[in-house]
């Protein structure tokens, strides 16, 4: 029997402008039952999480219109216990720093790409404490 009064679902938020990668991690997610929001960059999902706070968010490091560490930055200013875990990957800047930054500017995890969407969602269940 199902208990009648079911836990709510966490709410996930992924940041990245890669829209392909942000659907294939958001299906992860869903499958593991957490609740997906979606944002294309940093300005976007500060306004999204100011309007409706997530449990979680994922962000990016190196995206247009506000990267991750200003996005972590900003989040961090913000009333509401939000998680971040930042996930970067080898381009112009090193992934390495860019997440050491990251960490020091107060993710909870940091992911370096690639990895498999089953990593994700393990970091996920660790930073709400379900694992």
């Amino acid at each position: 029997m199902t208990d009648p009064i079911s836990k709510p679902r966490q709410r996930v938020l992924l940041v990245d402008d890669d829209v392909v990668l942000r659907t294939a991690l958001g299906l992860s997610l869903s499958r593991a039952g957490f609740e997906v929001g979606y944002a294309g960059n940093g300005k976007e999902a500060v306004t999204m999480n100011r309007l409706s706070p997530f449990d979680v968010i994922v962000t990016e490091i190196v995206m247009p219109e506000k990267d991750g560490l200003e996005t972590l930055m900003e989040l961090r200013k913000q009333p509401s216990p939000t998680r971040i875990i930042a996930m970067s990957k080898d381009g112009q800047v090193s992934a390495e720093l860019c997440l050491r930054l990251a960490e020091c500017l107060g993710a909870h995890h940091v992911l370096a790409k690639p990895f498999p969407p089953g990593q994700l969602v393990a970091a996920v269940r660790k930073v709400i404490g379900e694992a």
